[in-house]
C-alpha cells in the first residue's frame, strides 16, 4: 500500500494544467464536490485518481487513513493506528476535526512547521499553507484517494458533503497482485480487533476470520478473504446507496477515454483534449502490460494488463481463489469472467 506521500505536494503540478480547459466544457450540471476514489487496495485507486485530479478543478490527496506512507499529518492530523479503521457515530470524535479541516482544504501549518523540523520546516509549512489557501480562493478540490477508507465511507459520505467512486477488481486480479507485492492479511488486526465493524459489516464472515486468524494459511487465502470481506463491504453499498459511483476496473481499462470521459461528466468536471492526451499516454499498448516491482505503477497497457492474472497464477491457484469468494463474486464478475 505503499505510495510516495503527498504531504509536500497534493497539488497538480502546474505544467499539467496548462492547456487544461481549453475545450468547451462536458461538465454536467452535477454541483461539483470533493471526491472520494476508494474500494480496496490494488482496485485502480491511484490510476482513477490520478487521471482525474488531471482537472485542474481538483488537486490529489494520497491516502490520508493510511497509518504508514499516508497523508501526512499536516493534511490530516486523524489518530490512526491500524489499516481499515472503521469509523462510525461510536467513535466519530477522535476523527471528525481532523478529516473535516482535511475535506475542507485546510492546512496545519502548525504540524506542517513540527514535521519538516530541523531544517526546512518553515518554508515548506508556508508553501503549503499559500497553496491551500489558493485552492480554496479558486474553488480547487480536494480529491482523495484511499482505498484504506473503505469501510468507513458511509460516515464519510454522511458526515462530509462529498461525492464517491468505488473501484472493483476482479478478485484473481487481486489476489495475484497481492501476491506479486508480498502483502500479507492479518484479520486480527484490522476486522476482528474492531467490533463495531464486524458488528455492522463483517459478522457473516467471522467463522472464516477467526479460522485464518488461527491457521494463518498462505498469501492465496489470505487476499482471497480479504478480497471477499471488502467486496461484501461493497455489495452493502451499492444496495444501500445507488447514487456513489461503482466502476470495475476491467471495464474503465477496455475503453479508457471513454470510461474517463463519462466519469469527469458525472462529477461535473470539464474534460479537455490535454486531460485526454494524458489518459491516452498512461493506457497505450505501448506500455508494459502488466506492473513489476513498484507498487504505485499506472503507466501500463490497460487493455492487456485486465487479464495479466493468468499469467501470474496457475489453475490450481486459480481454483482456490474461486471457492473462497463463492457467494459474494457473482454479485461482480459472472462465470464467463473467469
Amino acid at each position: 500500500m505503499a505510495e510516495n506521500s503527498a504531504r509536500a505536494a497534493p497539488a497538480v503540478d502546474e505544467s499539467a494544467r496548462q492547456g487544461h480547459g481549453q475545450a468547451p466544457s462536458y461538465a454536467t450540471a452535477h454541483r461539483r464536490r470533493p471526491i472520494l476514489v476508494t474500494g480496496s487496495p490494488r482496485s485502480g485507486t491511484t490510476w482513477v485518481g490520478r487521471m482525474l485530479a488531471e482537472s485542474p478543478q481538483l488537486y490529489y490527496v494520497f491516502e490520508p487513513f493510511n497509518p504508514g506512507a499516508g497523508a501526512g499529518r499536516d493534511i490530516c492530523d486523524a489518530p490512526f493506528e491500524r489499516f481499515f479503521t472503521y469509523i462510525s457515530a461510536d467513535n466519530e470524535s477522535a476523527y471528525y476535526p481532523a478529516i473535516r479541516a482535511m475535506v475542507e482544504g485546510r492546512y496545519n501549518w502548525r504540524r506542517g512547521v513540527a514535521l519538516g523540523r530541523p531544517k526546512g520546516g518553515l518554508a515548506k509549512a508556508w508553501r503549503q499553507y499559500r497553496a491551500f489557501a489558493e485552492y480554496r480562493r479558486n474553488q480547487v478540490l480536494p480529491l482523495i484517494k484511499d482505498p484504506i477508507a473503505l469501510v468507513s465511507t458511509e460516515w464519510m459520505a454522511t458526515r462530509f458533503d462529498i461525492d464517491v467512486v468505488v473501484m472493483v477488481r476482479h478478485p484473481a486480479a487481486f489476489v495475484s497482485s497481492m501476491k506479486r507485492m508480498n502483502w500479507p492479511f492479518q484479520p486480527r488486526r484490522w476486522a476482528l480487533s474492531q467490533p463495531a465493524l464486524m458488528r455492522d459489516f463483517l459478522e457473516p464472515y467471522r467463522a472464516e476470520l477467526e479460522a485464518l486468524d488461527r491457521t494463518g494459511g498462505d498469501i492465496i487465502d489470505q487476499a482471497s478473504l480479504l478480497w471477499k470481506v471488502l467486496a461484501h463491504v461493497v455489495a452493502q453499498y451499492r444496495e444501500r446507496h445507488p447514487d456513489w459511483i461503482y466502476l470495475r476496473h476491467e471495464d474503465i481499462s477496455l475503453e479508457p477515454v471513454a470510461g474517463f470521459e463519462t466519469l469527469y461528466g458525472q462529477l461535473g468536471l470539464d474534460f479537455s483534449e490535454p486531460i485526454r492526451c494524458t489518459i491516452e499516454n498512461y493506457s497505450a499498448a505501448s506500455n508494459p502490460n502488466q506492473a513489476e516491482g513498484d507498487a504505485k505503477t499506472i503507466q501500463l497497457n490497460s487493455r492487456e494488463n485486465i487479464s495479466s492474472w493468468k499469467k501470474r497464477l496457475s489453475l490450481h491457484e486459480i481454483d482456490r481463489i474461486r471457492f473462497r469468494v463463492e457467494g459474494v463474486c457473482e454479485a461482480f464478475y459472472p462465470d464467463a469472467d473467469w
